[in-house]
Order: structure tokens, then C-alpha cells, then sequence
């Protein structure tokens, strides 16, 4: 929360950011990856934007397995987004779109479609440089294993 007060207070720019649920998974618990995405996380040239689809896919295992923590770690980022998308008929029908024009799966078009919809810069995920996100023109994305 404090970190959208001070976007707003000091009217400075920032880059409009969009994390994938790998990043968020490598944040918590990927080694290799673990400190490259709390660094990007932690940068405050940033503000982030999620969707609703992120937090389906992140959410719902532990906290029914009852791991408490990897919950709190999640939501404190949700709980920092300027703003997420929700799961829409519109959103569907951009992410079909971008799908068919891209050769994304239905879940990569989701969070693509959620990304363009708030007018994300970047949008970073733990694929490989190749794979059919990377085709996506619309905004740029990175791969924080690369």
C-alpha cells in the first residue's frame, strides 16, 4: 500500500509492470531464479499490474494445502498492484484474439490480453526466450531465466 501512496504523492513515472505466476512462483521458492525476481519485485521504478488469472493460479493450492506463508507472500503482492484485471467475456474475447494471432495458450493469452488491457510496458515470465509469448508485439517481454 505504501508503495502506491508514493507513486501518487510524488507524481514521479513508473514502469508499468506485469509479473506472470512462474515469476511469482520463482520469487518464492525457485533458487535460481529467487533473487532476480525479488529484485525486480523490489524495485520502486516500478508499479505492478496483475489479473485475477494470476491469482487463480497462485492461490487456490496453498491455501488449501495450508501453507500459510507462501499465501501472506502472494497477497502482499496483490495487496501492492495499482490495479488487476478481472476475468471478463471482454477479456476472453481479446485474449482468443491474441491467441490465434500469436499461437499463445489459453492461459499466456489471458495474462497477455489482462497486460495490454492496463497498458503494461513489460511484462516478465520464467518461459524461455522462443516460446510463443515472445512472438507478442504489443508490449515487451522478458524472460527472467534467459
Amino acid at each position: 500500500m505504501a508503495r502506491k501512496r508514493a507513486a501518487c504523492e510524488t507524481g514521479e513515472v513508473r514502469l508499468k509492470t506485469f509479473l506472470d505466476s512462474g515469476v511469482l512462483i520463482a520469487a518464492w521458492k525457485i533458487d535460481t531464479l529467487k533473487d532476480a525476481a525479488r529484485s525486480i519485485m523490489a524495485d520502486d521504478r516500478r508499479e505492478f499490474f496483475s489479473s485475477q488469472m494470476v491469482r487463480l493460479e497462485l492461490l487456490p493450492k496453498p491455501r488449501f494445502e495450508k501453507r500459510r506463508t507462501e499465501v501472506r507472500f502472494y497477497e502482499n503482492h496483490f495487496a501492492e498492484l495499482v490495479r488487476s484485471e478481472p476475468l471478463s467475456r471482454e477479456l476472453a474475447e481479446e485474449a482468443e484474439i491474441l491467441a490465434s494471432r500469436y499461437g499463445l495458450s489459453a492461459a499466456d493469452a489471458l495474462q497477455i490480453a489482462a497486460a495490454i488491457r492496463q497498458g503494461v510496458q513489460e511484462f516478465w515470465t520464467t518461459e524461455k526466450p522462443g516460446k510463443p509469448l515472445f512472438r507478442v508485439t504489443e508490449l515487451k517481454v522478458l524472460s527472467l531465466g534467459a
